[in-house]
C-alpha cells in the first residue's frame, strides 16, 4: 500500500470505527513517516479516536524507538508537548540511542531555549554521526544566536558526508533570515544541475534580491531549459531583464508570465516589471496604465513600490536626456507629475525645470533661449506658489544668474534684480547660512549694489547694499573699494 492510501485510509478513522485498524497490515505500518503525517492530519481535525488509533499503533510497535518518535512527533507539530514527552521516553526506552529521538527531543526547546535545543542536538550526533539531521537541526537553532557555530556544525557534517550537499543547507539557513546575498554566495558552489525545480528556483530569487541580475538571468535561463513547466523562471528572468534595462528580453519574457498566470495571482512587482519595460520601450502611457493596477494589491511589496516608479522613471528621463529625446523625457516626467504628485510638488517642478535647464545647455541661438522661456515659467510657477520651499535660493539664484546673461547682458533694464532681491531675502533669513548660502547673498548683493549706483543713481541705496557684503564677507575687496570711491 502506497503511502498516500495509508494516510487516506488513516484519515477514514475520522469517520469510521476502531476497527479499521485492522485493514491495514503491519507492514504498511512499519513506515514512520507515513504514519507521522497521517497521524498529525487526524489530531490537526481533532479526531475523537486520534489518540485510541495512536495508542493501538504505539502499543503494536512498542519496541520500535522510529514508530514511538514518529508519534510523538504527530504530537509536536499539532503542538501537543505533553503527549510529545510521553512517546518520547517510549522512544528511549525502546533504543536509547535512537537520534531521531533526541533531534524531535531538541526541536521541543529550539524556538526558546538554543543552548538546550543543541544539547540534544550534540547527542543525536553522538549516536549517529552519519545523519545529516542532527547537523542541519543544530545550525538552524543555533544561527538564531551565532551564525559561525552553526556554520561549523555544518562543516562537520561536511567532513564526515563528503556527498552530503552543506553548501545548500548554508544557504537554506541564509535564506531563512532573509539574507539573500549570502544565500546566493553559499548556492555558487553548489552543482546547480543537481538541484530540484524549487532549490533552483530558490538560487535565483537569492539572486534577484541580492541585486546580481546577470548570474540570476543565467540560472533562470537554466530553470526553462530544465523545468519548462515552471513559469516561474520565465518571471524571475523577466523581474532581472526589466532592472537591467533589457526591455524588449524583459518584454518577452514578461509576456510569457503574464500569459500564464491569472491576474489576480499577479503581484505588484510583476506590475511594476512590466510597467518600467514598457516605458522604457517608449509606451509611456500603457506603462502608467499597468502601474496604476499597482493600488489594486496589497501584497508586502505594494507599499515599495512609488518609490521604484519614481527611481525608474527617473533614470529613464536621464537616459532619454543622454540619447538628446528631450522632448521625450520632458513628457514622460510630466506623466509622472501628474499621476504620481508628491507632498514636495515644488521640487518635482525643480527637476522638471532642469531638465529644460539640461536642454538648453545642448542649444544655440533662438531655439536655446525658447528652452530658457520655459525654464522660466517653471521658476515663476514656483516662486508664486512655493515661496517657502526650502530650496527657493537655488531658482531664484538661476533665475536672476540666467536673466541677466541671457536677456539682459548689458543689465541696462535691471531685469534680474526682483530675483537678486527676493535671493537676499531670502537666505539672509537663515539662522545659521552655509558658505555657499553666503556667495550667493555676496553675489546678489554685489549686483543690487552696483545696479542701484550705475543704473538708477541711487548712492544711498548702494551704500546699503556693499555695507551688507562686509556683513557676510568682511574681507571683501570689491565692497570695501566701492565704499572708498563713494565717500570721495
Amino acid at each position: 500500500m502506497t503511502r498516500k492510501l495509508i494516510i487516506a485510509t488513516l484519515i477514514i478513522f475520522f469517520n469510521c470505527q476502531l476497527s479499521i485498524v485492522n485493514t491495514v497490515s503491519a507492514y504498511d505500518y512499519k513506515d514512520p513517516d507515513a504514519v507521522q503525517a497521517a497521524m498529525a492530519l487526524l489530531i490537526h481535525h481533532q479526531s475523537t479516536n486520534a489518540d485510541t488509533i495512536a495508542k493501538e499503533i504505539s502499543q503494536r510497535f512498542k519496541k520500535s524507538a522510529a514508530m514511538q518518535t514518529a508519534l510523538g512527533r504527530a504530537y509536536y507539530r499539532n503542538n501537543m508537548r505533553e503527549t510529545t514527552r510521553e512517546y518520547l521516553a517510549k522512544a528511549y526506552k525502546a533504543d536509547s540511542t535512537f537520534a531521531p529521538a533526541y533531534i524531535l527531543h531538541g526541536d521541543m526547546y529550539a524556538e526558546w531555549a538554543v543552548d538546550s535545543a543543541c544539547i540534544f542536538y550534540d547527542k543525536a550526533i553522538a549516536c549517529d554521526s552519519m545523519n545529516a539531521d542532527g547537523y542541519i537541526h543544530y545550525a538552524n537553532a543555533m544561527a538564531i544566536k551565532d551564525m559561525d557555530k552553526a556554520k561549523a556544525r555544518l562543516e562537520d557534517l561536511r567532513r564526515v558526508r563528503p556527498d552530503y550537499n552543506v553548501d545548500l543547507e548554508i544557504a537554506n539557513i541564509y535564506n531563512k533570515r532573509g539574507d539573500d546575498a549570502h544565500a546566493a554566495e553559499a548556492m555558487a558552489n553548489v552543482n546547480v544541475n543537481k538541484l530540484t525545480m524549487n532549490q533552483l528556483a530558490k538560487y535565483a530569487q537569492n539572486l534577484y534580491w541580492s541585486n546580481n541580475d546577470e548570474k540570476a538571468i543565467e540560472i533562470a535561463k537554466l530553470g526553462i531549459k530544465r523545468f519548462p513547466q515552471n513559469k516561474g523562471f520565465n518571471r524571475l528572468y523577466f523581474w532581472s531583464a526589466s532592472r537591467s534595462s533589457a526591455w524588449r528580453i524583459a518584454k518577452e519574457q514578461g509576456d510569457i508570465w503574464f500569459n500564464a498566470t491569472p491576474v489576480d495571482s499577479l503581484n505588484s512587482i510583476d506590475l511594476f516589471c512590466m510597467g518600467s519595460t514598457q516605458l522604457g520601450l517608449g509606451y509611456t502611457d500603457k506603462a502608467f496604465e499597468t502601474w496604476a493596477g499597482i493600488a489594486n494589491k496589497d501584497d508586502y511589496f505594494a507599499p515599495q513600490m512609488r518609490g521604484q516608479i519614481t527611481r525608474v522613471v527617473r533614470k529613464l528621463v536621464d537616459e532619454n536626456k543622454q540619447q538628446g529625446r528631450w522632448a521625450t523625457a520632458i513628457a514622460m516626467y510630466e506623466r509622472f507629475m501628474a499621476t504620481y504628485p508628491s507632498k514636495d510638488q515644488a521640487y518635482q517642478l525643480y527637476q522638471l525645470s532642469n531638465i529644460y535647464r539640461d536642454k538648453a545647455g545642448e542649444e544655440n541661438g533662438e531655439e536655446k533661449v525658447a528652452t530658457i522661456r520655459k525654464m522660466f515659467e517653471i521658476y515663476e510657477k514656483i516662486e508664486n506658489e512655493y515661496p517657502r520651499w526650502e530650496n527657493l535660493n537655488y531658482v531664484l539664484y538661476t533665475h536672476a544668474r540666467w536673466t541677466y546673461a541671457y536677456f539682459d547682458r548689458d543689465n541696462s533694464k535691471s531685469l534680474a534684480r526682483p530675483y537678486y532681491e527676493k535671493l537676499y531675502e531670502f537666505l539672509s533669513g537663515k539662522d545659521e547660512p552655509t558658505d555657499q548660502d553666503k556667495a550667493m547673498i555676496v553675489e546678489a548683493c554685489q549686483y543690487l549694489g552696483s545696479d542701484s549706483y550705475f543704473q538708477h543713481h541711487n548712492l544711498a541705496d548702494a551704500r546699503v547694499w556693499w555695507r551688507r557684503i562686509l556683513l557676510f564677507d568682511p574681507d571683501n575687496e570689491n565692497a570695501k573699494q566701492a565704499l572708498d570711491k563713494i565717500k570721495k
